[in-house]
């Protein structure tokens, strides 16, 4: 699909990551971090001060790059002839991102773009020296971009500072920095996704349209996935097998096994008091152990009417009758009943 400015011009304008979004000067504020302040997200709701951190403030910006301060080769703006000797470790990538007065559809924006994050930016300046973000390019407002080319020494980096394609007047500075430093990569993507190669970004990107996506964590969190060198970043899809294996262990996990008392209530578990109290009142068929037991009083009832008349002592049979009437429970008596009960 071919790119079109007013489809995705369009889909900005809903984000409130977008600049120019009437979403963005409400979405987000500084908040204080150490030393200093860093844009965060603002999340609704009432504040909680055991939640964590808000993440950092994701700003995408639309502009033209600006021919003008281009600083995108291997060794950013390091000048060995420069009056003000700064050495290679303290090289910078910097470029400017203006209007892009030949697209109709993202011009207006642009605009807008610079009146808000002028606003963002008064919020939290005190001193009102900010001439390093918002510049000018010409007779209009742009935004200078820089990043350091090189960092302090990270274990397993991406890029092999000794490979690094840096000039030969270089070549020496690199090799002194070698052990302490590292390549803080500048990662750039073409319109087809490709990686373009460090020799290549500034004929690449000079007068081209791009899409500025603002991306810095501080170092004390995780690495950003959006910061992978092969490609750019995309959540990763799940085929349909993996989504209903997913779905299956949720239900094995979550939903208890019930116990289903019929097909007529197959929507509902029945408590197993209930249902034995339910079973107790229902005279389906007479229990012969109770029958047996009514007999058995109505024999004793007739027996001590007899013996009472003929005699005011006690009857051995009668006393060996009331024995029987509440013997001792023996062992085996005692498991029978107790599974009767249950």
């Amino acid at each position: 699909m071919p790119f079109s400015s007013p489809f995705h011009r369009d889909r900005l304008l809903r984000t409130k990551e977008y600049t120019a979004s009437s979403l963005f000067p409400s979405s987000f504020s500084f908040a204080k971090v150490g030393k200093g302040h860093i844009l965060k997200l603002i999340v609704p709701g009432p504040i909680d001060p055991d939640a964590p951190a808000p993440p950092d403030a994701i700003l995408i910006t639309i502009g033209v790059v600006s021919e003008s301060s281009l600083w995108l080769s291997p060794t950013g703006n390091w000048n060995p002839n420069s009056q003000y000797g700064k050495t290679l470790d303290e090289a910078k990538y910097t470029f400017i991102i203006s209007k892009p007065v030949n697209d109709p559809t993202f011009a207006p924006d642009f605009p807008v773009s610079i009146t808000a994050l002028k606003k963002t930016q008064t919020s939290i300046s005190k001193s009102g020296n900010n001439k390093w973000f918002i510049v000018e390019d010409g007779s209009d407002d742009a935004l200078r971009f820089a990043t350091p080319v090189f960092q302090p020494k990270v274990p397993d980096a991406e890029i092999d500072i000794h490979t690094w394609p840096v000039k030969t007047d270089a070549r020496s500075q690199l090799e002194s920095i070698s052990k302490s430093h590292s390549i803080r990569d500048f990662i750039v993507f073409d319109t087809d996704n490709s990686r373009i190669e460090p020799l290549e970004i500034a004929n690449k990107l000079k007068g081209e349209i791009e899409q500025i996506v603002i991306l810095r964590p501080p170092p004390a969190q995780p690495p950003s996935p959006y910061k992978k060198a092969n490609k750019p970043y995309r959540p990763p899809a799940m085929s349909p097998d993996a989504i209903h294996a997913q779905e299956q262990l949720s239900v094995k996990l979550f939903a208890a096994p019930i116990s289903l008392p019929g097909p007529s209530n197959l929507s509902k578990p029945v408590d197993d008091k209930k249902k034995k109290r339910t079973a107790s009142s229902e005279p389906d068929e007479p229990d012969p152990k109770r029958i047996k037991g009514k007999a058995r009083e109505r024999r004793k009832d007739d027996h001590e009417k007899t013996t009472s008349s003929e005699s005011d002592e006690p009857d051995p049979r009668h006393i060996k009758g009331k024995d029987r009437e509440h013997p001792e429970p023996q062992e085996e008596d005692r498991e029978q009943s107790d599974d009767n009960t249950n």
